[in-house]
């Protein structure tokens, strides 16, 4: 485990004295959300399994906040956030630098297939990707934060988490799991001070996104927004100013819920993301599954 950092003086900001633990803290979510607490003043610690990204998210960090009197310092810490050992040291980064006050548990991820296609094996790593890594942030953060008094954990999760998601069975299954145990940590974690919420975004262009997914392919971009009344796509910064909203003291009264942004998708129902399974699974996987049958390597 390699614990380093950068960028100024710990800042005065909302959130100064306390530090925050943001997992998956390199990508598009993680770097705009880390770049948004640390304005606020708090020690931010960026967890990756990639050395070299997480000190460039860093070093970006801390060059747009460059300047900054109110803002917070910028670190890193490499783990696997599937990882108990490397999520209890990440904790440890945190608590060496200011007390732990925030977590924001963003890694995720999801497989394209249908449900007739979906084999033991992805609705598993689904889950581990989705809700073994939050499980593991909200245990050991919630163990560090107790002793402080309380803190404010969130979870990324998605618009998927409250729709079925026809062709991403895994993905709304993983998610609607995930908003479970949101619910369930906040029930029980309540009474230490803790507070336990989830971010559900919507269609976000990131550096995630790949040539003919959704953002990219015309066709299936305006199958997503003809879902939402807002109809544009969203940014990482959205997501950002929802998990600050939770991460800090206007949201004290609030806890176990999961907040929708993501331009108004769950007013409708979800897309149907059928060109999307085609392309990414083939036509006989997507064709056998609508006729009801399994796919050859089950039968």
């Amino acid at each position: 485990m390699t614990v380093a950092g950068s960028a100024g003086p710990v800042g005065s900001g909302a959130l100064s004295g306390r530090s925050a633990l943001i997992t998956g803290g390199a990508g598009g979510f993680g770097r705009a959300i880390a770049s948004r607490l640390a304005a606020d003043g708090a020690a931010v610690t960026l967890m990756g399994r990639t050395a070299s990204t997480l000190q460039a998210a860093a070093e970006q960090i801390a060059a747009e906040l460059a300047g900054d009197p109110t803002a917070g310092t910028i670190g890193w810490s490499v783990g696997d956030a599937a990882s108990s050992h490397d999520v209890a040291t990440a904790v440890a980064a945190c608590e060496q630098v200011a007390p732990l006050g925030v977590t924001v548990a963003v890694v995720g991820g999801s497989t394209v297939a249908p449900l007739l296609a979906l084999g033991q094996q992805t609705l598993e790593a689904d889950f581990r990707r989705n809700v073994t890594t939050a499980l593991l942030a909200i245990r050991h953060s919630a163990s560090a934060m107790a002793v402080h008094g309380g803190g404010s954990i969130v979870c990324i999760s998605s618009s998927a988490g409250g729709s079925s998601f026809p062709f991403m069975p895994a993905y709304a299954i993983s998610k609607a799991a995930l908003e479970a145990l949101v619910r369930g940590a906040a029930d029980e974690l309540g009474h230490l001070g803790i507070r336990v919420n989830a971010v559900r975004p919507g269609l976000v262009a990131t550096d995630a996104e790949k040539p003919g997914m959704l953002v990219t392919d015309p066709e299936q971009h305006a199958t997503v927004l003809a879902e939402k009344p807002l109809a544009h796509t969203g940014t990482a910064a959205d997501v950002a100013e929802a998990v600050r909203f939770l991460a800090g003291p206007g949201s004290a009264w609030t806890t176990g819920v999961a907040l929708p942004v993501e331009g108004g998708s769950h007013l409708r129902r979800a897309p149907y993301l059928e060109k999307l399974a085609r392309t990414l699974c083939g036509d006989d996987v997507i064709d056998a599954a609508l006729a009801g049958r399994l796919p050859d390597a089950d039968r």
